[in-house]
C-alpha cells in the first residue's frame, strides 16, 4: 500500500472536526474511527476520516401529524407528572 495522503494525528482530526482530543481518542477506542499505531503513535488516514463523517450523518426523525400532537396534549396526565401538577393548579385534573 502506497501512502500518498498525509496521515492525521488525533489532534489534527479534533481540529478538523471541532471536537476535543478526548472525543477523538474515545471514537478510536470504541472502534468508530479507524486508526493505526505507527511507532507507538496513533494516526488516522484521511479516507477513514471521510468514511467516519459519512457514517455519522443524522437523519431527521419523522414528525408527528398535527392530529397526533393534539391527541398527546389531551392525553390523561400520569399521577405526579408535571402535566398532572399543572392541571391540578388550573382545576382541570380529574383524578
Amino acid at each position: 500500500m502506497l501512502v500518498t495522503d498525509p496521515l492525521l494525528t488525533p489532534e489534527a482530526v479534533a481540529r478538523r472536526c471541532g471536537l476535543s482530543r478526548r472525543a477523538v481518542y474515545d471514537a478510536i477506542r470504541r472502534g468508530e474511527l479507524p486508526a493505526m499505531r505507527l511507532c507507538n503513535r496513533l494516526r488516522v488516514r484521511g479516507e477513514d476520516l471521510d468514511a467516519w463523517f459519512a457514517g455519522s450523518v443524522v437523519q431527521p426523525a419523522p414528525t408527528n401529524s398535527v392530529k397526533e400532537l393534539r391527541k398527546l396534549s389531551h392525553a390523561p396526565a400520569v399521577t405526579g407528572s408535571f402535566r398532572a401538577l399543572m392541571r391540578e393548579g388550573d382545576g382541570t385534573e380529574t383524578a
